[in-house]
């Protein structure tokens, strides 16, 4: 497939993507998932897989050739658990482990322009980036050839430094400057409780939330997954 007979695993992954990207083969509702043709259904023996499921398919035509096993983690990805384990159990056994409690993230005035696109004057910083992504995929701002880059639309520039376009990775440094003061947590808690009860109203639709703190937290812990998966493989070619 890539005319070698002897080559590393990254550049059989990168070679894949090429071939990926040269043949308009990711699912365009989900880059992340790849829509295979007939000469890698004859290779995979599948119709599908994710970028995230790639290194395990690659691997069965990769020595040791080792048979797909989708509900297998990674070597690296054990590694990463076990050595997450032995931090935990370090930092308990030396009585230094923090208890997180859920909702702790503190509250902050946010800037005119963030007020604009969140509807709220206060919020932690975890529910600024969710908000700034509900407003971005609500008016399709994302690039449709690169999930990763955002186009700015009037309200966006002002926020990231008048830029046409930002990436998903270096969109943070520009909302720091609009994340003001610290905002005392009663001042926060009261303007969430206003806002449930008026939501609890049957006239009242809950569409477009901004979600909790621990909503924020699970949804954070599935991509950091996702991402370690996709590491493993060198995918983001």
């Amino acid at each position: 497939f890539i005319g070698k007979s002897h080559e590393s695993r990254p550049q059989v992954v990168k070679a894949m993507w090429v071939y990926f990207k040269e043949n308009n083969l990711q699912n365009p509702n989900d880059k992340r998932v790849i829509i295979l043709d007939d000469r890698l259904k004859a290779i995979f023996n599948v119709d599908q897989f994710t970028m995230f499921q790639l290194g395990k398919y690659i691997g069965a035509h990769v020595y040791p050739f080792k048979p797909v096993n989708l509900n297998e983690m990674s070597a690296n990805s054990l590694k990463k658990k076990e050595d997450s384990k032995k931090r935990k159990a370090e930092k308990a056994k030396n009585g230094t482990a923090k208890k997180r409690k859920p909702g702790t993230q503190p509250p902050y005035y946010l800037s005119e322009q963030l007020i604009k696109i969140t509807g709220k004057k206060i919020l932690p910083r975890p529910q600024v980036t969710q908000a700034l992504w509900v407003y971005i995929k609500g008016n399709n701002l994302q690039n449709p050839d690169d999930g990763r880059e955002i186009f700015c639309d009037e309200l966006l520039k002002s926020i990231m430094g008048g830029k046409p376009k930002v990436t998903m990775f270096n969109m943070n440094k520009f909302i720091s400057s609009h994340i003001l003061d610290l905002a005392d947590k009663d001042e926060y808690a009261r303007q969430e409780n206003k806002e449930s009860n008026e939501e609890s109203s049957p006239d009242k639709a809950s569409k477009g939330r901004v979600p909790s703190n621990d909503q924020v937290r699970d949804k954070d812990q599935v991509s950091s997954d996702e991402e370690e998966d996709a590491s493993d493989d060198d995918g983001w070619c």
